[in-house]
């Protein structure tokens, strides 16, 4: 190790295809030394961390999970600019040794570049299940790269991998390979490689350059365009047209250099008994095209009514806790002026109850997700789903965040970092909240029955098919100007099934649901004091706040849906909590008495007024048409503040969370309007 070396901690580049234990080897490696925060000028997510061995610091970042590094998603165009970029000092490379060629590839890309690796064989445990016996030091020589056999689930190869680590990193890298057996593509290589022998390609090494000409990488070829002379350029594009397909070609050498590698390494394939046959009977059928659907269907509900499980003792406890903590608040700030009182009483304490509330739910999602991705079965759910969902332009993957969302939007927006692609995660984000959560349904089930009556089926028939536009036209709006044409075929593998890891599922929802304290309890709590203001300001009467003289000031355009400041200032309330609206009618309507804040009314429910007066009074009010309106534009409003805290604990990004804000009201004051004048027409 040199001097430098010696004065710096060592950077480690954690790269590897998704489902190979990446998160765990990171985790156990950094433990409680680790940062989670976004890549510079993106909204996918950075971790790094260090470690201390044998004396010396190790700075270790955990890159994107890729498949290669073609750049054809913004995570892979991450994991390749570090690599290049950034030069490590040691690259290690995940590899799933029960599934090896697949695992393999992503190591011969990286070996194109001059720097040091390390592959470490993950999930052994599994692969010795499967009969396979790996001779490391055969695959070390073959793919002339020192390999660590480990199974990081149970803590079992880290000291070996900390000392890979540490030895490569005292040596030189070795030199770029081609990591090819195509005989055409190696002759193309050596001709590419003398016409740009002379140029300067910093910071991209010549082999790497010239095996992705060769693929017909676009950043490659505008990168070498301008080093050379129009001449020069002819004459590369002549050797490059000579390799038909060259992405393919180079795909197939590499694979079959793969497989000799593998064939002399891999030892004694056989069956794994009888829990692996019935592991391969239950995979056929949560693969097949039709009973694979049925299965995900029931899989989901469990997961849902197993988060619910996790959540409803913590927010019961909550809510029964809240009243009395409230009234003895009161008490103790009733010397003081009655504006202090009220923005605890009415403010603060409720939105820390509502964030509280919202943090058991979000445990219980986390962890059911956590499971679901260790024991290897979400990839199959987004396999059997992968053809529907490219019919409104995402992966399969972004069916169970869509599905979770008619549970809670709090559900399906966090749900959405399964999916890989940072485009196709904001697009399935985006179009999670335009489902309706069970919430909503109750104030339109009341709505609807009151007005409509029989007719509200329907309604709801109505409802829904707006909604599958929706979904539709949103798609379409933000694959134009968000994913601009980039593919929607879904490229994964199907890992193994194992048993749940629980402490790598621990580490995992203790990270999400530290990041959510951060970002999103902050949000609420302020979200509440801001409606508590705007709700009990100047003279504690929600009918006389600051609220109500915003409802009055936006009249002509809740006019144009046909509500009036009543029915606005209701709809508003909605972003508090869906089931706050019909008690803010209630209060609006003289039906329950002067009440501070919404956020209260989010904590007393429906229980503080008498329905069946609200019931007269909404009759006696409102026509048909406003009605219709009103379920319209409240169906498509703007999620809960719960829901929007989310989106901004997922995003990292308070930009992205306002235009998604900014989206819902306009698709709501939309949907208000057409139904508004729908109604006229047949009421």
């Amino acid at each position: 190790m040199d001097t430098a070396q010696r004065t710096r901690s060592l950077t480690i580049a954690l790269a590897g295809q998704p489902n190979t234990g990446k998160s765990t080897v990171f985790n156990r490696l950094t433990g409680a030394r680790q940062h989670v925060g976004n890549w510079p000028g993106k909204t996918v997510e950075q971790k790094s961390g260090g470690f201390r061995h044998n004396g010396s610091d190790y700075n270790i970042v955990d890159l994107p999970g890729t498949y290669s590094l073609t750049a054809n998603s913004l995570e892979e165009t991450i994991a390749r600019d570090f690599l290049i970029k950034e030069e490590p000092d040691v690259v290690v490379v995940m590899a799933d040794a029960s599934q090896l060629e697949r695992s393999l590839y992503l190591l011969g890309e990286i070996r194109l570049l001059p720097v040091s690796v390390v592959l470490a064989l993950n999930m052994t445990d599994v692969a010795e299940r499967q009969g396979k016996q790996i001779d490391t030091s055969h695959l070390a020589a073959e793919l002339r790269v020192p390999v660590v056999s480990m199974t990081a689930s149970k803590g079992i190869g880290f000291d070996e991998l900390m000392d890979a680590i540490a030895e490569t990193a005292l040596s030189e890298p070795p030199p770029p390979d081609t990591f090819t057996d195509d005989t055409l593509c190696l002759v193309a290589y050596e001709n590419i490689s003398k016409l740009l022998a002379q140029k300067d390609l910093e910071p991209y090494s010549l082999q790497w350059l010239a095996v992705k000409l060769i693929e017909g990488d676009q950043e490659a070829r505008a990168l070498t365009r301008r080093l050379l002379s129009d001449g020069e350029w002819k004459q590369l594009i002549t050797i490059i047209e000579t390799i038909p397909d060259g992405a393919l070609r180079i795909a197939g050498g590499r694979y079959s250099r793969i497989q000799r590698a593998i064939s002399a390494s891999l030892k004694g394939i056989s069956p794994d008994g009888k829990r692996g046959l019935r592991k391969r009977g239950f995979d056929r059928a949560a693969t097949h095209p039709v009973w694979g659907k049925f299965v995900a269907l029931g899989i989901m509900v469990i997961a849902f009514a197993a988060a619910m499980m996790v959540a409803i003792p913590i927010m019961g406890v909550v809510q029964g806790a809240l009243p009395p903590l409230l009234a003895g608040l009161k008490a103790l700030f009733a010397p003081a002026p009655a504006w202090i009182g009220s923005l605890f009483v009415d403010g603060l304490v409720p939105g820390i109850g509502i964030a509280v509330m919202m943090l058991a739910y979000i445990f219980g999602v986390y962890l059911v997700f956590g499971i679901m991705e260790d024991v290897g079965y979400l990839a199959r759910l987004a396999y059997v789903f992968d053809s529907w969902m490219n019919k409104i332009g995402l992966h399969g993957k972004s069916f169970m965040p869509l599905m979770m969302s008619f549970g809670c939007n709090i559900a399906g927006v966090t749900g959405c970092r399964v999916v890989d692609s940072w485009q196709q995660r904001m697009t399935t984000l985006v179009m999670v909240s335009i489902v309706p959560c069970m919430a909503l349904w109750g104030v339109v089930s009341f709505m609807g029955t009151i007005f409509f009556g029989t007719n509200m089926p329907l309604v709801i028939f109505a409802l829904l098919a707006v909604m599958l536009l929706h979904l539709s036209g949103s798609s379409a709006l933000l694959r134009k100007f968000l994913l601009k044409g980039e593919h929607t075929g879904l490229i994964m593998e199907l890992p193994p099934y194992h048993r749940p890891n629980w402490r790598t599922i621990w580490s995992y929802v203790w990270s999400q649901v530290k990041g959510f304290v951060k970002r999103a309890v902050t949000l609420i709590a302020l979200i509440s004091l801001l409606v508590w203001a705007l709700s009990y300001q100047p003279d504690g009467n929600m009918e006389n706040s600051l609220l109500a003289s915003i409802g009055r000031f936006f009249d002509p355009v809740s006019s144009l849906m046909g509500l009036d400041w009543k029915l606005f200032i209701a709809l508003v309330a909605a972003v508090a909590a869906k089931e706050a609206s019909l008690s803010v009618l209630a209060v609006l309507y003289g039906i329950s008495g002067g009440v501070a804040s919404i956020t209260t009314l989010f904590v007393a429910g429906t229980g503080g007024y008498e329905q069946a007066a609200l019931v007269g009074s909404l009759v006696s009010s409102i026509s048909p048409a406003s009605a219709l309106a009103f379920i319209f534009a409240f169906f498509f409003s703007i999620p809960c503040i719960g829901t929007v805290a989310t989106i901004y604990s997922e995003t990292k990004s308070l930009r992205w969370t306002l235009c998604c804000s900014l989206y819902y009201t306009i698709s709501s004051f939309v949907a208000g309007f057409l139904a508004y004048h729908a109604g006229l027409l047949i009421f």
